[in-house]
């Protein structure tokens, strides 16, 4: 494994877009961080404690990556080199998963360090002691956001990752996979709405973890939108992960290559 994570890694950072993310990400969280300087303070605490959109915006470019980290193989043939190489070719699914599941701890890392240069310039009236959220400074707020955002993003990328390998377009993944998690929530609001007699078991669907980030920061939340706890929406985060990444796994290993 250890060894295909190298290989992983090599034809990785060979990736145009593998670079080119931190580039964009930079650039959103700036351009927010310009339109915040005659923001209200609360609105700045927001601003500050969810990196000037910078979480939101690397889930969207993490999906970008990771669809295409799997549909290249298909689509230029190399999966038939990497399947020799290998006993079991789920091996190679869950390489390319741990591989981007470390990118998304940069990337999550960078976007902190970039709020913390763009506060000094567009926060100057806030200081990282400020009392925010469940009356914690305004520094754990931003780091509390940090990990959920990325505890959160595990289960999205096993989605994307599963869409991916039953897509044979790399176009196609990209689009479902951001159509689906941004849509989600949408979805788990009118199921929950409309099926209130189910509620005990439809507050389980996987969509409905998606407002695990939106909850912390919300605590409203739980009694008017998901109906879980932040605690019951981080196992139910895990237990889809499992499901997703078990089933891409198999997917991905009996495609016709």
């Amino acid at each position: 494994m250890g060894q295909l994570i190298q290989q992983e890694i090599f034809k990785f950072r060979h990736q145009r877009m593998a670079w080119l993310a931190p580039v964009i990400l930079v650039l959103l969280m700036g351009g927010l961080a310009m339109t915040a300087h005659g923001a209200s303070a609360s609105d700045q605490k927001f601003y500050i404690s969810s990196a000037y959109g910078g979480f939101q915006w690397l889930t969207m470019l993490i999906i970008v990556i990771g669809a295409s980290c799997v549909t290249m193989e298909f689509e230029y043939g190399t999966i038939k080199q990497l399947a020799t190489q290998v006993n079991h070719r789920w091996t190679i699914f869950v390489g390319k998963y741990v591989l981007v599941l470390g990118y998304s701890v940069l990337g999550h890392g960078l976007a902190i360090l970039v709020t913390l240069l763009l506060k000094t310039s567009a926060g100057r009236g806030l200081n990282w002691q400020t009392i925010y959220l469940y009356h914690q400074s305004l520094l754990v707020n931003l780091v509390t956001n940090a990990g959920l955002d990325m505890y959160g993003g595990v289960m999205i990328i096993g989605l994307v990752f599963l869409l991916a390998s039953c897509s044979h377009n790399n176009a196609a993944a990209i689009a479902i996979g951001m159509g689906v998690c941004f849509m989600g929530e949408g979805v788990s609001s009118l199921l929950l709405q409309s099926f209130k007699s189910l509620l005990p078991v439809m507050k389980w669907n996987p969509f409905n973890m998606f407002f695990l980030q939106e909850e912390y920061a919300n605590p409203s939340y739980q009694q008017n939108v998901t109906h879980l706890t932040i605690q019951q929406l981080s196992v139910g985060s895990l237990v889809w992960v499992l499901f997703f990444v078990a089933v891409g796994a198999v997917v991905f290993s009996r495609r016709r290559i």
